[in-house]
């Protein structure tokens, strides 16, 4: 096994994480692979007729997860100790509401398939019908 070292990058997008083994040591790229979320991709807490597009955070997590163990099989055996650090990039800013704790609350369960205590998607407009009535 060779001293190389190596990093992985991550990108979470609307659609899907995408994930990408980067050498340190030659810039080469080792591994990549994308995973689409699942929640999302079955349409769940999407209304477009309301403008309402949420995304439920375990569609993050395990996803992040499967994306990475994915990428690192494609690797040879035991080079995931080789990894010095992660990298994360993001669409843009993604609020969402939590308790006293940080814990977001549709990771609760009593609000798990509560699309108000998801993360709101930078193209959720909900809030535009809510302004309308205060005119």
């Amino acid at each position: 096994m060779s001293d190389d070292k190596y990093v992985i990058g991550l990108d979470f997008g609307t659609d899907s994480v995408r994930a990408l083994i980067v050498n340190v040591d030659n810039g080469k790229e080792e591994s990549t692979n994308v995973v689409y979320y699942k929640r999302w991709s079955q349409g769940e807490y999407i209304d477009s007729s309301k403008n309402m597009f949420r995304h439920h955070p375990l569609d993050y997590l395990e996803s992040m997860e499967e994306v990475i163990k994915v990428a690192l099989k494609a690797m040879p055996k035991d080079y995931g100790k080789k990894v010095i650090g992660i990298g994360i990039d993001t669409t843009g800013s993604t609020p969402a509401p939590v308790d006293k704790e940080r814990t977001v609350l549709s990771l609760k369960e009593e609000f798990k398939d509560n699309p108000n205590a998801m993360f709101i998607l930078w193209k959720d407009h909900t809030c535009i019908l809510r302004a309308k009535t205060f005119k």
